[in-house]
């Protein structure tokens, strides 16, 4: 196992102490509203927040790597027994608008039409190239009894104001 991790940093495996199963179609329907909803919650255009955030909820071992575990950039880190998978840009946006089957998952307009969204790119500004951000998906066990754990995401918010003149 060293090898597989030294030498291939983004291997797939999975680890195979517990049997994973394909979960119920109404826990993928939990999941997914959950995680929308708790997005959603954040995208709200008051200054407070705009930055760096976290949403955490507790999710099955099963539903995590259902989810997740055919992505470019997903890896299970056994040693600390920790899955996680990142997304990068806007190929990233849409990579995730596609797993929750939700378009607009990650942008809000408000009635005044400003726009609270998940940043995955912006602009330097000492040589105005486009940078490309990450978004986090992780999932650690809390505990040993029925494999379940945190599903955490971690991301950026912005938030861009219209004025409005008469």
């Amino acid at each position: 196992m060293p090898h597989e991790i030294k030498k291939h940093k983004n291997n797939k495996l999975l680890h195979n102490q517990y049997p994973l199963y394909i979960p119920l179609f109404s826990d993928c329907q939990q999941f997914c509203s959950t995680f929308i909803s708790l997005v959603r919650k954040r995208l709200t255009s008051h200054r407070s927040t705009q930055g760096i955030k976290l949403i955490e909820f507790p999710c099955s071992e099963n539903i995590f790597a259902f989810y997740f575990k055919n992505e470019e950039h997903f890896q299970y880190i056994h040693y600390q027994r920790r899955y996680s998978c990142t997304f990068e840009g806007s190929q990233g946006y849409q990579r995730i608008a596609r797993l929750f089957n939700f378009e607009e998952w990650g942008r809000v307009t408000d009635k005044t039409g400003s726009e609270t969204y998940i940043v995955f790119n912006k602009v330097n500004l000492n040589d105005y190239t486009m940078e490309e951000k990450k978004v986090e998906f992780h999932w650690k066990e809390k505990g040993n009894m029925f494999k379940y754990g945190a599903f955490t995401f971690i991301f950026e918010i912005n938030t861009e104001t219209v004025e409005i003149v008469d």
